[in-house]
């Protein structure tokens, strides 16, 4: 004959080794990923080390597997290569503006050279400004000559006015010139 336990209102108990196996079973998939997880992170750590060693030893940045360290030094770098960007801009920036305000010098002084150029010219009177140029000269020649070459003529920062024209005897012509060279653009 067996024995039955019909006793209603009993509690129920769980073995030590049922709970032990129950409790393993519950705990192994977490500290399996977060296992897997870690491994996973610190292969992303070791190949941005790989692929960004030059990088990372010129700012002495030294990457683990605490990704809040790692998101701090990569900020600072970040701050750092964003000044070194705005400071080199500025520079380019400034350079730039320099060689063109040189080039328009430059441009300035073959205008000169071409005018007073073995020819029966006189300057009279020059003024520089930041924006431009303003030379007035004259000119005593017996034939009429052209004051300027047509590649000079087509620039559109070369203003050339007759002043006055007077006949001299024995067949010269004197004339005066203002001439004016926008270097920079308003």
């Amino acid at each position: 004959m067996e024995r039955l336990n019909i006793y209603p209102y009993k509690k129920r108990k769980v073995k030590v080794t049922t709970f032990a196996v129950l409790l393993i079973v519950m705990l192994l998939p977490p500290v399996s990923f977060n296992v897997y997880f870690r491994y996973v992170k610190e292969q992303m750590v070791e190949n941005l080390e790989s692929e960004y060693a030059e990088i990372l030893g010129a700012y002495s940045v030294d990457l683990s597997i605490d990704s809040s360290r790692n998101l701090a030094e990569v900020s600072r770098i970040e701050n750092v290569l964003l000044n070194q960007i705005k400071t080199l801009e500025f520079r380019v920036n400034s350079l730039n503006a320099y060689l063109e305000k040189r080039k328009n010098w430059e441009d300035f002084s073959n205008l000169l050279t071409e005018i007073f150029k073995g020819r029966g010219r006189t300057l009279i009177y020059l003024s520089f400004s930041p924006q431009k140029a303003v030379l007035e000269f004259y000119e005593v020649s017996r034939k009429s000559q052209k004051v300027l070459p047509e590649s000079f003529l087509k620039d559109g920062r070369i203003k050339l006015e007759l002043l006055f024209e007077e006949h001299l005897p024995e067949g010269y012509t004197m004339k005066k010139y203002r001439l004016e060279y926008e270097v920079a653009k308003r």
